[in-house]
């Protein structure tokens, strides 16, 4: 089986065929298992909160094959297990993959959830993380793999500081890059430009503001950075066809 596990909060042990692992908290990881025991040993100090979506092979094998760019590479389970009993992929997620991993842990708890809403979460969870952990997706024309590195880097600075991103120039001379490969490499590699993608995280995470009830409508548009609300509800609206306040009545 593969399992796609996240850990949020707390400690926990794993002991597979006789090997330890442990996903430190923040961190995620892609485990491929098979013929096993495993013996879990939780921290009996701290509260252990995770996220863990078990992934059928059949499932794992057509996404490494939709996935894969070249013929050539094999990325199907059987191939990366190697006739081993356990193996594991660690990674750090990004703030697209926190917002999809707190909703689905909220629609956990919500009686009225969509499960179609779920498994694309699901889903989306699952290819984010196959592209960044096998460099499945091609790589744009005129970037070398440092420059991709730096680009990623890049994204991680703006889910740092959505609220306060820095400007373009700061963000180039903070990563290495010029202002041209900056903007020509961040839109090839990600699908959007610098500005659509602050936007993208901004709204997310409002998102999951409102529907956890973490935040009214004002306070989701301060924490992400908006200053005028009727700015923040405009683009809200343009992206998910429903006003902020309408998520509160909902959630």
């Amino acid at each position: 089986m593969v399992d796609l596990q996240f850990t949020l909060s707390g400690q926990r042990q794993v002991v597979v065929s006789g090997r330890e692992h442990e996903t430190p908290v923040g961190r995620g990881a892609l485990a491929l298992i098979q013929d096993f025991q495993a013996q879990f040993y939780p921290s009996a100090q701290d509260q252990y909160v995770s996220l863990s979506l078990a992934i059928p092979v059949p499932l794992f094998d057509f996404a490494a094959n939709q996935l894969t760019a070249s013929p050539n590479v094999n990325f199907e389970f059987n191939r990366l297990l190697k006739g081993q009993a356990f193996r594991s992929y660690d990674f750090e997620p990004d703030a697209r993959s926190m917002v999809l991993i707190k909703q689905l842990i909220a629609d956990f708890n919500n009686a009225d959830r969509s499960l179609l809403m779920m498994e694309a979460s699901a889903l989306e969870l699952l290819n984010l993380h196959m592209n960044q952990l096998f460099f499945l997706t091609p790589r744009p024309q005129g970037l070398s793999k440092g420059d991709i590195q730096k680009l990623h880097k890049a994204k991680q600075v703006l889910e740092s500081n959505m609220a306060d991103p820095p400007s373009l120039l700061a963000l180039a001379k903070m990563t290495g890059l010029n202002d041209f490969k900056l903007k020509m490499g961040f839109k090839a590699c990600f699908g959007l430009t610098v500005f659509e993608y602050v936007r993208q995280i901004r709204l997310d995470h409002a998102m999951s503001l409102l529907k956890n009830q973490s935040a009214n409508v004002t306070q989701a548009a301060m924490t992400v950075g908006y200053s005028n609300v009727s700015a923040f509800s405009e683009q809200f609206f343009r992206k998910y066809g429903m006003k902020p306040s309408e998520v509160k009545r909902r959630f």
